[in-house]
């Protein structure tokens, strides 16, 4: 009898595994569209200014933070990000529901 309640227990958890996880996912991030992305030439010779010690870590991301102000693309503060996160999850949850 036992080895039966344990069959149908062990059937009844699978649908519940298979489920996404609400942390599941958000440790990769998507890839920025083109207009956004900084060019491999430009990446590369950023590293190497940092590997080599003429440009600090910090330096670099100020330097890439202002290109892309340049270009026009709108920097988010840390609060706005967290918002956009929320809004998508709520609708991604609604969504689900239908």
């Amino acid at each position: 009898m036992k080895p039966l309640v344990a069959l149908l227990l062990a059937l009844a958890t699978i649908p519940a595994l298979a489920q996404p996880g609400q942390g599941r996912g958000q440790g990769m991030r998507q890839m920025p569209p083109p207009e956004r992305r900084m060019g491999w030439e430009e990446r590369q010779r950023l590293r190497e200014e940092v590997r080599s010690g003429q440009m600090s870590r910090d330096e670099a991301r100020q330097r890439w933070r202002e290109e892309r102000e340049q270009r026009g693309i709108p920097t988010r503060s840390p609060e706005e990000r967290q918002k956009m996160r929320r809004d998508v999850q709520d609708a991604n949850r609604d969504m689900q529901r239908r």
